[in-house]
């Protein structure tokens, strides 16, 4: 009977043992990576925001729609660096009278784990149709990384142009799922510069003035520790020109998720996410224990047997091995 029980929890706890170190090391790696084919699209809104309207050289109250369309670029990944995916997004921002009040392309490379922006691949922004910028990227882009820790990331604000921090600041809980929450911050900063009708701006003269463009922006991002995904963004930003002490404000908005875009982004990360904890956590370490633990009992009960049968007299020794 031994002779059966023996190999077989050795051979048990050898398999599971592998199981656990390939599960860990092989598939982990593999499944928690960006899609080079990624599809979706986010929609956040904003109720009663200021905007100045470009038609009426007025500023004017309205309720903002933005809607931001990701897709991969599956080519350009294939060529891309070892780990680099390339994504390709569009954001438009409508009033709730219809009109589209902006539109901006960007291209950008990441590492398909970490998220950290990658220098290749043709990376750019349009803010002006057919009129695309290159531009070099650092910190996170589009999204946080896979297994993402509490402590603060550097974060691409594009308005900006730099990376700022995403500070770490607790844990709570967005429509069941447990998330990380992280804060960027952009104090009052002068991003540019441009000429404007003295009119615009109140002041009295003909002719124009250059005014300092200023931006200002405080954003909360919802984060799915295992995959790494925003799963909603509540941000209040404020972009505004100022010269000779007047002010004036293009955009000022609380923005965030819709509840639709929410539950979307949710439905869609939560499996995934699932299963990296498992891979990555409780399957492995519990397979690797149990696996450990029949090896040794195998091989204690391997070893017993051979004593027996070698402490056993030569007529006694055919019964032992019975």
């Amino acid at each position: 009977m031994r002779k059966t029980i023996e190999p077989l929890l050795v051979g048990l706890g050898v398999f599971l043992i592998l199981g656990a170190i390939l599960l860990r090391f092989y598939a982990y790696p593999t499944v928690a990576v960006a899609p080079n084919d990624q599809q979706s699209v986010t929609s956040l809104e904003a109720k009663d925001a200021t905007l100045f309207d470009a038609g009426t050289l007025e500023t004017i109250t309205t309720d903002l729609s933005v809607k931001n369309r990701t897709v991969g670029d599956v080519k350009a990944s294939e060529k891309a660096p070892d780990n680099a995916v390339v994504w390709v997004s569009t954001t438009s921002i409508r009033s709730s009278d219809g009109v589209v009040r902006s539109r901006s392309v960007e291209r950008a490379a990441f590492d398909e784990y970490t998220g950290e922006a990658v220098d290749c691949c043709g990376n750019f922004v349009e803010e002006t149709d057919g009129e695309r910028e290159e531009i070099k990227r650092e910190g996170l882009v589009f999204k946080f990384p896979f297994a993402t820790e509490k402590k603060t990331y550097m974060f691409w604000d594009g308005t900006l142009r730099d990376a700022v921090p995403a500070k770490y600041t607790g844990t709570d809980t967005v429509n069941g799922l447990d998330v990380y929450k992280f804060e960027t911050d952009v104090p009052d900063t002068v991003v540019g510069t441009q000429d404007l009708p003295r009119s615009v701006l109140g002041l009295s003269g003909t002719g124009n003035i250059t005014a300092d463009s200023h931006y200002q922006d405080h954003a909360t991002h919802y984060v799915d520790p295992p995959t790494g995904a925003v799963v909603n963004r509540v941000e209040t930003l404020k972009n505004w020109f100022e010269a000779d002490g007047e002010e004036l404000i293009t955009t000022e908005a609380d923005l965030a998720y819709t509840k639709a875009s929410v539950a979307a982004t949710i439905d869609q990360v939560d499996t995934k996410g699932k299963l990296l904890n498992a891979i990555h956590g409780i399957v492995p370490i519990v397979a690797g224990v149990l696996g450990l633990i029949l090896l040794v009992i195998g091989l204690v009960l391997t070893v017993r047997t051979r004593r027996e049968q070698d402490e056993a007299p030569a007529t006694e020794r055919s019964k032992v091995s019975v």
